[in-house]
């Protein structure tokens, strides 16, 4: 039996050389390496945007290579930073993947807040079902999460739509019956004011100065709270500043117009790009109004150029997403070549281990034939029952050997190289899905700007050269039945500059002749 022992040694240790050069490959490429750069992110996305953004982007490409079960964090912190830049396209995309990972890592919590974040942005632009699928996934993943502040979050949107949509009553209804709930939420004082901040504002619009003042006092009670982060805080802080300097913009209230405004700036890096906006605005109209000609056109030259900034930051984004698309292609054609070098490298080393087998298993047999012949010269009878007998156990031994060996090789085929080549041809299948989807941050908008503008601008061009490329974007959205609003938001630009364009191209366009309106004319123009 001592030749049977050592040959089982050799082949066990021939296996587990194959097993450490495969554990050696992948422990190589260190997928923990750059989890840091993620919690260094988690602390300044809000403080310091920029280096939260450089963190990030120092962590290679496709990032499912390094820090693998932790995607869905990395995604929901790139939705955050692209929400405070503007970059509608990047957020969407980015909010999408950040579910998508969530429930594929069981990171529900994550999943949850993306999902929320998606309906937000998406109910701020187009108030359909696709927005309303959010809430409903946001609730789904908190609920799997057992997240009950999650839930009081969900639960607070109505509120939040209402809102939006400028029904300052109705919102003021539902907060105010859920007021003591959301006071009573010790562990995050959050909740508590996001409904102040949406009362003070609502009374605001309401010109009930005496309500908006005092729940505006509550809040400023929420300042040094330490379930609160500082930037919640201020952001909301600012708005409600600028809210006021509205208001008492419209009632001819200069001076206290410029001191809510000088409270605002001081707060400016708290600002998100649609209070920016607005700030710029106010400013140079209160200006105007007092006869500061000159501080006005100032405040609008600032306008203007944030304008121009934010319009070529969302075409970049564009262009960046569909230049990553491309190259994820050509990536996953380098790894479905990878995967068919691997595999037959595997084969090739289940082959040569066979080989090696059968090569022992035949020097076994000869050297039992020998020993056999020999003993048998000394007794030719007992010794040669006997080792007949101790052969066929050793044969049959070695039999059983090679179909475990087998097996154990199979295994190693399966479970070491073969199936995590698969996982990771796997993982680079779902880095094209989302590239995709930039434009399905709104299903119905994205997904069109994506598969079918080419087409419609080639068209538009062929019916009306004339039009400036800001028109003809324009006329693209016009064409999708967005509404001067929407296309305001998305474009980063005032409805009064959008209406002001549907009026040149009416004109430019010679529509008046014929009474024919700018829609009917994009559809005759493009289906033709």
């Amino acid at each position: 039996m001592r030749f049977s022992t050592n040959l089982y040694n050799n082949i066990r240790t021939l296996v587990c050389l194959a097993f450490i050069i495969g554990g050696t490959t992948i422990l190589a490429q260190n997928k923990t390496e750059y989890l840091r750069y993620i919690d260094s992110a988690e602390v300044y996305v809000h403080t310091n945007p920029d280096l939260a953004l450089k963190f990030l982007d120092s962590i290679p490409t496709p990032p499912s290579r390094s820090i693998d079960g932790e995607l869905a964090r990395y995604y929901l912190l790139k939705g955050m930073l692209y929400h405070k830049s503007g970059e509608q396209a990047k957020l969407f995309n980015s909010f999408i993947q950040a579910v998508k990972y969530g429930e594929m890592e069981k990171n529900y919590d994550v999943a949850g807040q993306a999902s929320l974040d998606l309906f937000s942005n998406a109910y701020s632009l187009n108030k359909d079902s696709t927005a309303f699928k959010f809430l409903d996934q946001a609730r789904e993943f908190y609920t799997l999460a057992n997240n009950e502040n999650g839930l009081i979050e969900v639960e607070q949107m109505p509120a939040y739509m209402a809102f939006q949509d400028h029904r300052y009553e109705e919102s003021n209804r539902l907060l105010l019956a859920n007021l003591d709930r959301y006071e009573n939420v010790e562990d995050d004082a959050y909740y508590y004011m996001f409904a102040l901040f949406m009362l003070t504002s609502n009374y605001i619009h309401l010109s009930d100065t005496e309500n908006s003042e005092k729940y505006f006092q509550t809040f400023k009670t929420l300042q040094n709270n330490p379930t609160i982060a500082p930037y919640n805080y201020r952001s909301y802080e600012v708005d409600l500043n600028i809210c006021n300097s509205h208001l008492a913009l419209e009632n001819k209230n200069f001076s206290s117009a410029l001191a809510y405004l000088a409270e605002a700036s001081r707060a400016k890096a708290y600002m998100e790009h649609v209070s920016i906006k607005e700030y710029y605005t106010i400013y140079s109209d209160t200006y105007e109004h007092i006869g500061n000609i000159e501080m006005a056109n100032s405040y609008r030259d600032s306008l203007r150029d944030y304008e121009k900034l934010l319009l070529e930051d969302n075409i970049s984004a564009s262009f960046e997403i569909h230049k990553n698309l491309l190259k994820t292609e050509e990536e996953l054609k380098i790894e479905e070549a990878k995967k068919q070098r691997n595999l037959l490298f595997a084969l090739s080393m289940v082959a040569v281990l066979i080989v090696l087998i059968l090569i022992f298993s035949l020097t076994y047999a000869r050297l039992l034939n020998k020993l056999k012949g020999l003993f048998s010269k000394l007794n030719k009878t007992s010794y040669l029952n006997r080792n007949q007998e101790r052969l066929s156990a050793k044969v049959q031994g070695l039999e059983d050997l090679i179909k475990d060996y087998k097996k154990q090789m199979k295994k190693i085929s399966l479970t070491n190289d073969v199936e995590k080549q698969r996982n990771m041809i796997r993982e680079l299948y779902s880095e094209l899905n989302l590239k995709s989807s930039t434009l399905l941050s709104n299903e119905k908008h994205l997904e069109i700007v994506n598969d079918s503008n080419a087409e419609f601008f080639i068209n538009l061009r062929e019916q009306s050269p004339q039009l400036t490329e800001l028109e003809a974007l324009v006329c693209y959205y016009l064409f999708l039945d967005f509404k001067n609003k929407e296309i305001a938001v998305f474009l980063n630009r005032s409805v009064r500059a959008i209406e002001s364009i549907r009026y040149r191209l009416v004109k430019k366009l010679e529509l008046e002749k014929n009474g024919e309106s700018l829609v009917d004319f994009l559809h005759k123009a493009v289906n033709s």
